[in-house]
């Protein structure tokens, strides 16, 4: 009886397996990640540009003290190494003293007095005019003059700078007639008043 039943369960066994589905084959794809390694080329080596070098500096050599210089050197050296300067043209004073002694004029105030021209100088063409013109609460001064014998003062010119001992100005005497004039220095202050002027006599010659 045991034997019955274990074949019967063979048997069975046997048909359930011959029952059963073939399995099939699935194919999957599974995506792959590649890296790519990229190599760079070397960079260039840096060369540095080369160092500049001046060139050396000429120096003359120096000329021995007992030889002479030829003049058209010495000429041509003084040309190049002498620095142009602009020339200022100024009036030339061509005024000359009346021999014998000299006698400064006569002034009332030591701040408003002349120097030049003397008693009796005798003037010819541009005079340079000195003295000193520095009151108190100085605002200009002026010079002024008249033929002899007439009473009208004529002005020459006015300045508003203060003087010292030094050059006050200049008087041109080309066109006047010859003979014998006075001069005056007049120093006015700011309210318009001014002290006695220093006046001389003159002779203006050509």
């Amino acid at each position: 009886m045991k034997k019955a039943t274990s074949l019967l369960v063979l048997m069975v066994l046997l048909t359930a397996c011959q029952l059963r589905p073939t399995p099939e084959i699935v194919r999957v794809t599974v995506p792959v990640e590649v890296t790519v390694l990229v190599t760079q080329p070397p960079l260039p080596t840096y060369t540095p540009y080369p160092t500049y070098t001046p060139y050396p500096t000429y120096t003359l050599p120096p000329m021995p003290t007992d030889t002479p210089v030829p003049p058209t050197v010495t000429q041509t050296l003084t040309n190049t190494l002498t620095p142009t300067s602009s020339v200022t043209q100024t009036p030339v004073v061509t005024s000359t003293l009346t021999p014998g002694p000299v006698v400064l004029p006569n002034c009332p105030n030591p701040q408003a007095r002349l120097t030049y021209p003397t008693v009796n100088a005798i003037l010819t063409g541009i005079v340079e005019i000195r003295g000193t013109a520095q009151i108190d609460f100085f605002d200009y001064y002026k010079f002024e003059f008249r033929r002899k014998g007439t009473p009208d003062w004529a002005f020459v010119q006015r300045f508003e700078h203060t003087v010292i001992d030094g050059v006050l100005g200049v008087w041109d005497t080309s066109s006047l007639p010859a003979g014998a004039y006075a001069f005056r220095l007049v120093v006015v202050d700011k309210s318009g008043n001014y002290p006695q002027p220093c006046e001389v006599e003159v002779t203006v010659e050509h």
